[in-house]
């Protein structure tokens, strides 16, 4: 492609997103503010600007993978300095950052309204996959908008995806929308606090019903002295507070991802704000937090396999309780669910219990087993090992209460798909019931 394409925003994930684009033929201009990455950009082939001013200039596309809604906003609307005033007529305008779901029509609302820019082409299209798959053009990409928009924007939205591009209906903010539930999916420190060799641990966790695309993807950066920022704490406090936000605006109770925000500000809070998330761990092992490194070589012990029973168990509880409660946000918004699965069992907030359970939810053929009293025992047999180890885990608490609220109302005997009927509300239940 010939066109130029203008790309604000080289973090973690932009640098890879951009240099995937140089890589495969494109004509790429970054913007960023920390000169460094600038200097990195342009050694790898692409071409730079100081200000987003400058760097749209003759720009046939602009992407926008900016850490925050307000860090887009100011890049384009600022008054000295901003997109807008060098914007091409008819370009094309992408918008990967995650922000709330009204983000994105209110820059449509702004760009026709004060600066009668309807020509500009707009498409919301955050992104999720990390950084990997950000760098080989594989992220998956949940883009929305009007239709002309989309059609000018597919050669650049297929080039940073490829089959992992998925068009979703609704409008613009509606990507953002599928983001926000996606969000919610997301114990080594547990492994560590029990002793065990936190390598066979990870080994273990992938093949059973406790994997989640997170955990083999964050996982080796703790079991190796990696310091590279794949992903900083602070991105995902900032999307987790979208979640929890877009939950209050639609009035729906999100309890588990509620939590994780109180534990992820936490980790902001100890100061790991601008380290890689899979840091979190030091936040529950303040006093020895490389423990998981360490314990990566430690040697087996004759308790070693009820210890990793436990992790596992706990781990499978709150995947489970985790994927209903997304499923369930998603219904509640209005979201088509089947769509949504398909999007989320692909993406970086999947897990085996998402995959398994979710299509059992959607059917009402509950195929599980395993009932709710078998969790509630399974988490907790974790929380009271935990509670003799004086080591926290939150998310495991609140699975144990939620699978505790559905014991209470009748539904302890049922399968563990059933946690997901404490989302029903007045209007009756979101997803259909067993045997329907």
């Amino acid at each position: 492609m010939s066109e130029k394409i203008a790309f604000l925003g080289l973090g973690a994930m932009g640098f890879g997103m951009a240099t995937n684009l140089v890589k495969t033929g494109h004509s790429v201009t970054g913007f960023d503010v920390w000169t460094p990455t600038l200097e990195r950009f342009l050694a790898a082939g692409g071409q730079t600007a100081t200000t987003p001013r400058e760097v749209v200039k003759d720009a046939k596309y602009v992407v926008f993978m900016v850490a925050t809604a307000a860090q887009a906003n100011s890049a384009l609307f600022d008054e000295q300095s901003g997109a807008i005033h060098s914007l091409p007529k008819d370009v094309t305008v992408i918008l990967s950052s995650t922000g709330p779901p009204e983000y994105v029509p209110n820059i449509r609302a702004a760009l026709d309204e004060k600066y009668g820019r309807k020509d500009v082409q707009v498409v919301d299209a955050p992104v999720s996959g990390g950084t990997i798959r950000a760098a080989n053009g594989t992220l998956t990409i949940l883009a929305s908008g009007p239709g002309s928009a989309l059609e000018a924007a597919m050669p650049v939205l297929k080039a940073m995806a490829g089959s992992n591009l998925y068009l979703i209906p609704g409008g613009l903010g509606a990507g953002t929308k599928v983001k926000m539930v996606h969000q919610v999916l997301a114990a080594m420190g547990f492994a560590a606090a029990l002793g065990l060799n936190t390598r066979e641990v990870f080994e273990a966790v992938k093949e059973s019903e406790g994997a989640s695309f997170m955990f083999g993807n964050r996982v080796p950066h703790m079991l190796e002295d990696d310091k590279t920022v794949y992903s900083a704490l602070n991105i995902i406090v900032k999307d987790m507070g979208i979640v929890t936000a877009g939950g209050r605006s639609a009035q729906f109770p999100l309890f588990l991802s509620s939590v994780t925000e109180q534990v992820l500000a936490a980790g902001v809070s100890a100061g790991y704000g601008l380290v890689d998330d899979s840091a979190l761990t030091s936040v529950y092992l303040p006093k020895s937090p490389d423990l998981v490194l360490k314990q990566a070589s430690a040697s087996s012990t004759s308790d070693s396999a009820s210890k990793l029973k436990l992790v596992l168990q706990a781990m499978a509880g709150v995947h489970l309780v985790a994927a209903a409660e997304a499923m369930s946000l998603g219904a509640k918004v209005g979201l088509e669910t089947k769509k949504l699965f398909e999007i989320i069992s692909t993406a970086a907030g999947t897990s085996w219990m998402f995959v398994d359970r979710v299509p059992q939810m959607l059917s009402g053929k509950w195929a599980s087993k395993k009932s709710i009293d078998d969790v509630i025992s399974d988490l907790t047999s974790a929380i009271e090992e935990a509670n003799r180890l004086k080591y926290p885990l939150h998310l495991t608490g609140t699975a144990l209460q939620l699978c505790q609220q559905a014991e209470m109302r009748g539904l302890g005997k049922e399968s563990d798909v059933a946690i997901s009927r404490i989302w029903d509300g007045e209007k009756g239940a979101l997803f259909p019931k067993a045997g329907a």
